[in-house]
């Protein structure tokens, strides 16, 4: 359908667009039967027509149901009109934390950056415990109220930690997620654990105080490979300003091995609680061994070399069989 400003989608008047992303349109609305401002979010086209990402726009109405809490953005409701569905949220007028990445002419100060990374880990200390994984956490997912504190936003990517990996034996696929923001276990096809949401409240925490990512490249391949290989450079190169015990902390929530980093969300605020006292000379965050491991598991890379040789050997019983035919005759 079309939508436009004034436009009525059962009782919520859109706005005007927030957004457009890969799988959704994002309007600022009003429910007309309270005034609040809430947002509706409608699938793409292409996603109704995808069984796969169909099925993932129904995981996050799932997931999201009942999700209550003052650091995550809450559904408020879900419809369906003229055989379109939409999911409704919660409104938050500060934008995002995108905009708030510092830049050698405009850093952010340490404490306002510490202050979000608490909210955030808050956050995702009641999604763990409600058996949700994020999967995706970066800048443009935590979106910020008028009185600036965090909201975890967009569960497209979300599963439940008792929800056991699909195998499909199929060829290898880009993982789900934003490559410069990925776990290592991500990048190469392992389950997703709490710690994988750890590793991205570390890229987020690192590039909010140094306005860049760790690990860039050209292409989003390249970037996820460098999540294996690489080692991040020292926050205090670029803010000396930092606290050696904030660094330590972003650093170990960054390794490269998840049994390296923080088992769960509630240490990282047991640490940031004591930074005062936090002795940086007790963490190990020297390099480590990279991961010897194909960009969507070595299972599909497995499964690809058995189906090829699958192939040949068919083709081969087939050119047998025709051999065997034509002698016969």
């Amino acid at each position: 359908m079309t939508r436009t400003s004034g436009t009525t989608v059962d009782h919520y008047e859109l706005l005007g667009l927030l957004g457009t992303g890969g799988h959704a349109e994002i309007y600022r609305a009003k429910d007309l039967r309270d005034g609040s401002e809430v947002v509706v979010k409608f699938p793409l086209a292409h996603i109704l027509d995808n069984p796969v990402l169909a099925s993932r726009w129904r995981r996050e109405a799932a997931i999201t149901d009942g999700l209550q809490h003052h650091g995550i953005v809450c559904r408020l409701d879900c419809g369906q009109r003229h055989c379109e569905p939409y999911i409704v949220l919660e409104y938050a007028p500060g934008g995002d934390l995108r905009g708030w990445v510092s830049s050698p002419d405009d850093v952010l100060a340490v404490d306002q950056a510490v202050a979000w990374g608490r909210q955030l880990a808050e956050a995702l200390v009641f999604l763990h415990e409600s058996g949700v994984l994020h999967r995706d956490v970066k800048p443009e997912n935590i979106l910020l109220t008028s009185s600036l504190t965090t909201k975890l936003a967009d569960f497209g990517t979300a599963t439940t930690s008792q929800q056991k990996p699909q195998r499909f034996y199929s060829l290898p696929v880009v993982p789900e997620g934003t490559a410069e923001y990925l776990s290592p276990e991500q990048v190469t096809g392992l389950p997703s654990t709490e710690r994988s949401d750890i590793y991205g409240w570390g890229i987020v925490m690192y590039e909010l105080l140094t306005g860049r990512v760790p690990f860039t490249a050209p292409d989003p391949v390249a970037a996820m490979a460098s999540h294996l290989q690489d080692h991040p450079g020292a926050i205090r190169a670029t803010r000396p300003d930092v606290p050696p015990a904030v660094e330590a902390v972003i650093l170990k929530a960054m390794r490269r091995h998840p049994e390296h980093r923080y088992p769960d969300a509630r240490s990282i605020l047991a640490d940031l609680d004591r930074l005062d006292t936090l002795d940086p000379g007790t963490f190990d965050l020297g390099p480590e061994a990279p991961i010897d491991a194909p960009i969507g598991g070595r299972e599909a890379a497995a499964m690809l070399r058995m189906v090829v040789i699958s192939f040949v050997g068919f083709v081969g019983v087939v050119a047998l069989a025709v051999g065997l035919t034509v002698a016969m005759r």
